[in-house]
């Protein structure tokens, strides 16, 4: 999505409020990211994080999958860390 916005990732670093070594470091999949900061670049993507996990080659998301995203980002955003962590679970068995 960075490189569809024509932006570096100093400049997408620049634009979260990220350090761009950092940034950089995740992207190649050195470094884990918080929620927290992953919420940072996705603003700074001008996108949601629901946005974040859909992708041009899969398959239209049912009511039930957007169902799913929006009240995993609401733990996410609204969540107390309880929350957060059901939502990384979630996350991580959805993906895996």
């Amino acid at each position: 999505m960075r490189k569809a916005k024509l932006l570096t990732q100093e400049e997408l670093a620049e634009k979260a409020g990220l350090n761009a070594k950092y940034y950089a470091q995740v992207e190649r999949g050195q470094r884990n990211i918080s929620i927290g900061r992953l919420h940072k670049v996705t603003d700074g993507l001008g996108i949601t994080l629901a946005d974040l996990f859909r992708f041009p080659y899969q398959r239209p998301l049912s009511h039930d999958d957007e169902e799913m995203i929006v009240l995993v980002t609401r733990l996410i955003t609204h969540g107390n860390s309880k929350s957060k962590r059901l939502a990384c679970a979630l996350m991580k068995e959805i993906v895996s």
